[in-house]
């Protein structure tokens, strides 16, 4: 027989099969089911450390704002919420809320000389207690 009309038994597979593209996209989807719950919670644990450093930089700031100022200022600390007041002109200067963070309402005061008598705040942070320590305003001369 001519070799032109015999059919190859041989035939090249080219690409892949439904079932082996259904099997490699299940197989994706449970490392992605088993690995994505970390990845977001690692993710909310960077963000709330994030808060935190914020809040341990933003008093400093205020400290420092109040002794460069030479005029008292107030921090009320309400839930989510944190507020900066300058108590002479009766007018909020700044306003912060937060996500991870927690307090229960409590005012630090930081006298004109940047220095505050109080020594920690005590909030949440991620449903745990902690008390952020303020004595670092005593460093000002």
């Amino acid at each position: 027989m001519p070799r032109f009309l015999v059919k190859s038994h041989y035939v090249k597979n080219i690409g892949f099969t439904l079932i082996e593209l259904m099997i490699v996209l299940s197989i994706v989807a449970l490392l992605m089911t088993m690995v994505g719950p970390f990845a977001l919670n690692i993710i909310d644990k960077t963000q709330a450390k994030q808060e935190r450093l914020s809040i341990e930089n933003w008093l400093r700031k205020v400290s420092s704002l109040s002794f460069y100022s030479g005029q008292v200022l107030w921090i009320e600390f309400n839930g989510r919420l944190v507020s900066l007041y300058n108590p002479k002109k009766q007018q909020t200067i700044e306003e912060i809320r937060f996500e991870s963070l927690f307090f229960q309402p409590q005012k630090l005061v930081f006298n004109n000389k940047g220095k505050t008598e109080q020594k920690v705040i005590q909030g949440t942070f991620n449903g745990q207690k902690i008390s952020l320590d303020v004595t670092f305003s005593q460093n000002l001369k």
